[in-house]
């Protein structure tokens, strides 16, 4: 996954965290919780605040605003208080350390397991909203999408993308043809309880043409006004 880890001045103990968690396979970028990294953050499969009372009550409700991915809060004390308000500003869970990075992993996997639409048979891996055992081949440029693995390649090689490019790009492609609007793309990549703006698709939109588009195809095409429909 990649993951963005706010957390103040990292001391010992929250430095660990990062490196345990990049020791797993993560993608971790970290920043200050004062100043969070608004492209990163539209762009994480979850995001980890460390950070106590107000300050990080406030963090919280920043990265909200930016991403509808898994929010995990890490605190240094035990206040019920704090717990409550992070919860009802928006984090998914809040875990009090010291806390092993295998234990986040899994709370993490297990937010994207409750948060999927109903349904979908996403892995845990990604948190993607897929089909099992599905397939999808865009010709005439090669593409192919497997839902069930959650993999792009073209021609045999991998095309890597993020969770929430992976979920764009399989909502428009189980749409071809068919233009989808801002706020339908908002609620099938990034969840229908995230309520960014409709600029962060736009952003996405960007990114993932960079990565899936050749000299002699463009894949996703803008629908002015509207939205975004795939060739």
């Amino acid at each position: 996954m990649q993951i963005v880890y706010l957390a103040p001045s990292p001391g010992s103990q929250t430095r660990r965290v990062g490196d345990a968690l990049r020791a797993l396979g993560h993608l971790i970028t970290e920043s200050s919780p004062s100043a969070p990294p608004i492209p990163a953050l539209a762009a994480a499969d979850a995001v980890i605040v460390a950070s106590d009372g107000a300050a990080g009550t406030d963090t919280c409700r920043e990265v909200r605003r930016a991403t509808g991915a898994p929010l995990l809060v890490l605190t240094s004390r035990r206040d019920e208080v704090d717990t409550i308000t992070d919860l009802a500003v928006g984090a998914d869970d809040v875990v009090t350390l010291p806390v092993s990075a295998r234990e986040i992993d899994a709370r993490l996997r297990a937010i994207l397991r409750r948060t999927r639409p109903a349904g979908t048979g996403c892995s845990a891996d990604c948190g993607a909203h897929a089909s099992p055992g599905s397939e999808i081949v865009v010709e005439p440029s090669g593409l192919r999408i497997d839902a069930r693995r959650q993999s792009v390649t073209r021609d045999g090689e991998s095309i890597p993308l993020t969770a929430t490019e992976f979920r764009l790009l399989l909502a428009l492609a189980e749409r071809r043809g068919v233009p989808q609007s801002r706020e339908s793309l908002l609620a099938l990549a990034w969840g229908h309880g995230f309520h960014g703006k409709s600029r962060i698709v736009d952003n996405a939109v960007q990114r993932l043409r960079g990565k899936i588009d050749t000299p002699s195809w463009r894949h996703v095409h803008s629908v002015r006004g509207f939205g975004y429909v795939l060739r």
